[in-house]
């Protein structure tokens, strides 16, 4: 077995990953991105001046993102009145590309690189400047001190000799290269103020076009077939190994998201059964996701704090009959090359090539490997589930076979394929064609009115949901399915160019295995709908973590995921994945207790917003309550005191000023007309109770003291939104709203002897102003048929659940919906999005019967 090394644990790291070193393909500054991220002050500029930063690309430039900051007065989240424009020039003052904003929202506009350029197409290499100039309102941009330059100013993507790395001596891992090789290139072009140069450097990140994915892979004799064979692996940020040809495991994506500068995920397989006695083979396909990922967008996933290029980490460990044990694992022996995918862009696509010969090999990167510890996961799989064929072909080009497909090589044909529901997954399909052929396929949950497949996301600079195949070499009933993402679509629009036959398209789903513990039957046909359609719905959107939507964000949304979470868990065993997911809101906590909008992030969105980060409370407060083990409390109490520290410091007493999204996507609104701080404050009031019970649950002092301020925040609520007159909390200005009566009914936020009248105000208003539809989001709708129930009024609920009329699911109902939608609006953005769904634990529990009564 002279290709195998005795086995054995090694420090630092798991024994299932002991003497393994993470293993990249190196990338030319040309293909890495770039950036400066440090910040220690904000520069201003007034109308008339500008700010700006020089810096140069080494490949073409694809998105430019900034960190901006709003007027110092009056202070944030404060709305304020700014109109500016953003422009990428030549240095000779040559316009590339612009983006222009003005208005007064205060959510998102001054958020970590929230500010992007697209560059489309992209702009070639050379020199830049990104220039701020502001015509209304003072407006500041994030500046640090100049970072110090690498050695040679660069990150040779291989070793000086371009002999790839030393051969190790016997089984031994070779040293880390002294440069990395995957990491992104510093910005360390010259900052300006009025084109005058000035010390420091902004705060400024560019996409340019990305290296191909790359494929490893290892070759190695067994004198004997094992008697046991267990290999253990990390691709980041997604990937596939294969064994012999045989893809290992169930998995078609993975490990999940984290920081994976706090935690990476690892699964153990056994493969025995691949290996066999003589010649072996291990490949494996590394593609970007999140960690890597490419393409620009508002939220910073390509210049998150991690990124460096695709890498991944693995050691087989093989058992022979007589009990011993032998291993192999990556090192700078494994071999590298391009994989078929030559760019992949997270929201975008993946861009594939069909070679005419095999890519050339050469030796790995050895790398240091990324900040965080290896973790074993546990949570099932997301899996491809058996392909399924269009129910239609609703819009067509005249149909081509094989004998007139030359006659218009020139010609693009589409066809148009609906699968009648919207879905997560990719595409399968047969690809016969000559040189020069291409394939491009579309997905989207929306059409046109000429019948063109839609999927526009003005948050990312690329093509959104589009993957592609071009034929280098002729094809001949290649079966093609991208592997690395997945779309979220009803319909699939297929381009070809050239002389390409494309057959037999079919669409793959792909959820997490998850158990199903749960399903509700009910004689009224709408309920029935809701809860079905919910659970749908959340699948769509659960890939590791929980994601609002399958399409435009791909994000772990809290207020999405902790509002869903009840009636989730009634349909599937959420144990394992919620736990991690949980795990992940401790990772991305900030040091002064602020919990972020989404989790994991790449720091985008840091700051604590009552209405969302309440899940650091609320999701593992849910897992006790339904599981009854009492760990997850205990794990979870630190990050719920210094949660719940950062909230009272943030109210100080009175009511909350800083952001929150409020109740969000309320009908005919984005955010609610009632403005931050009522929202803000009785989620407040939520979050230091929720906090409370944690701590109580898991035995630990503090939760008097986190009621005891929740009690306060109520007072303040109260103080400053109740109207006596009419007996009911209203915004100053606006009037009465639903979702501020309803959430303080929901949290027993509203004083004894003013309950009945709080109430009887929102049996009035459904009644009589909005005849019997809700007028709520996302925080609201969650509450609004128990509050109801406790109110005595089953009846008012069940109506507006089952109202056939919009807004409301009974009208979602009526169109044929088969999943749900992110707003109450015609125009919502996604189809498929679980928020709205979160009434669904009502139905269980009230309709169904199914009530809690200890964890």
């Amino acid at each position: 077995m002279s290709s195998l090394s005795p086995g054995g644990p090694g420090a630092g790291v798991p024994d299932d990953l002991a003497g393994a070193a993470w293993i990249a393909r190196a990338a030319p500054r040309s293909q890495r991105t770039i950036r400066h991220l440090d910040a220690a002050r904000v520069d201003y500029a007034a109308p008339g001046h500008t700010l700006a930063q020089a810096f140069h690309a080494d490949g073409p430039v694809a998105a430019v993102g900034l960190t901006l900051a709003p007027p110092p007065e009056p202070a944030y989240p404060s709305p304020v009145d700014v109109k500016y424009r953003i422009r990428l020039e030549t240095p000779a003052g040559d316009l590339i590309a612009e983006t222009a904003r003005e208005g007064s929202s205060a959510i998102i506009m001054w958020e970590r690189l929230a500010h992007m350029i697209p560059v489309n197409p992209p702009a070639p290499p050379g020199d830049y400047v990104v220039v701020l100039r502001p015509e209304r309102g003072r407006i500041g941009w994030a500046t640090g001190d100049a970072p110090t330059a690498p050695a040679d100013d660069a990150v040779p993507p291989r070793p000086v000799d371009d002999a790839g790395p030393p051969k190790p001596a016997d089984d031994a891992v070779p040293p880390k290269p002294a440069d990395d090789a995957v990491s992104p290139v510093a910005l360390t072009g010259q900052a300006f103020f009025d084109f005058v140069p000035v010390p420091g450097v902004r705060v400024l990140a560019v996409d340019v076009l990305p290296a191909p994915n790359p494929v490893f892979r290892r070759r190695f004799q067994l004198d004997a077939a094992p008697a046991a064979a267990t290999l253990a692996a990390a691709v980041l940020g997604a990937g596939a190994v294969r064994v012999n040809g045989a893809r290992v495991g169930l998995e078609a994506l993975g490990p999940a998201l984290t920081d994976y500068d706090r935690r990476i995920l690892y699964r153990t397989w056994d493969v025995a059964h691949l290996l066999r006695a003589g010649g072996n083979e291990i490949v494996i396909e590394a593609g970007r996701d999140r960690y890597a990922a490419r393409g620009g967008d508002v939220w910073g996933w390509c210049f998150a704090p991690w990124h460096r290029e695709p890498c991944a980490v693995a050691r087989l460990r093989v058992g022979w009959a007589d009990g011993s044990s032998t291993s192999l694992a990556t090192d700078g022996r494994w071999e590298c090359a391009p994989g078929p995918v030559q760019a992949e862009r997270f929201l975008g696509g993946e861009d594939w090539v069909l070679r005419a010969r095999e890519p050339d090999w050469e030796p790995v990167s050895v790398v240091a490997p990324p900040a965080g510890t290896l973790h074993l996961t546990t949570a099932p799989p997301v899996t491809a589930r058996p392909a399924v064929a269009p129910h239609r072909v609703d819009r067509a080009d005249p149909p081509r076979t094989a004998a007139d497909r030359g006659a218009d090589r020139a010609e693009a044909t589409r066809t148009v394929f609906d699968f009648s529901e919207v879905m997560t997954g990719r595409v399968r399909c047969r690809v016969s064609g000559e040189t020069g052929g291409l394939v491009r396929v579309k997905h989207g949950e929306w059409r046109d009115p000429s019948g063109d497949v839609v999927c526009d996301n003005p948050y990312i600079a690329c093509q959104a949901q589009v993957d592609s195949l071009r034929l280098e070499a002729r094809a001949d009933g290649y079966v093609w399915e991208p592997q690395f993402g997945y779309r979220g679509f009803r319909w699939i629009e297929v381009e070809t160019r050239g002389d390409v036959l494309v057959e037999d398209v079919r669409a793959v789903p792909l959820c997490a295995d998850l158990e199903r513990v749960g399903e509700l039957r009910a004689a009224e046909p709408v309920l029935e709908w809701i809860d079905a359609t919910a659970a749908k719905t959340f699948l769509n959107g659960f890939h590791g973590i929980p994601t609002g939507e399958p399409t435009y964000e791909k994000a772990g949304w809290t207020a999405d995921g902790h509002g869903i979470v009840e009636a989730a868990l009634h349909h599937f065993d959420l144990e394992a994945s919620l736990t991690e997911w949980v795990e992940s809101h401790m990772d991305a906590q900030s040091a002064d207790g602020s919990v972020p909008w989404i989790v994991p992030t790449p720091g985008w969105g840091a700051a604590t917003d009552p209405g969302w980060s309440i899940s650091a409370v609320l999701i593992p407060w849910r897992l006790y309550l339904e599981y009854g083990d009492r760990d997850i409390l205990k794990r979870a109490a630190p990050m719920a005191r210094r949660f719940a520290d950062g909230i009272v410091r943030s109210l100080g007493g009175g009511l909350w000023r800083a952001h929150t999204w409020g109740d969000w996507l309320s009908p005919g609104h984005a955010e609610g007309p009632e403005g931050m701080a009522p929202i803000g404050t009785i989620m407040a009031v939520a979050a230091l109770r929720g906090a409370a019970a944690v701590l109580r649950g898991a035995g630990q002092a503090g939760a008097a003291r986190f009621d005891a301020a929740a009690a306060d925040a109520a007072r303040a609520y109260h103080d400053a939104y109740f109207d006596p007159a009419a007996g009911v909390y209203a915004a100053p200005g606006v009037g009465y709203r639903q979702g501020m009566n309803i959430l303080p009914l929901a949290f027993g936020a509203v004083p004894a002897e003013h309950v009945g009248s709080v109430r009887a105000g929102l049996v009035r208003d459904l009644e009589e102003r909005t005849g019997g539809h809700l007028d709520c989001g996302f925080l609201g709708v969650r509450h609004l048929p128990r509050v109801l129930s406790e109110a005595g009024r089953d009846d008012l609920a069940i109506a507006a659940l089952t109202i056939r009329t919009s807004p409301g699911w009974g009208a979602w109902y009526e169109a044929g919906e088969t999943t749900l939608l992110e707003s109450w609006d015609a125009d919502a953005r996604s189809r498929s999005h679980y928020s709205l769904g979160s009434v669904a634990a009502w139905i269980q529990q009230r309709i169904g019967a199914l009530r809690l009564t200890e964890p």
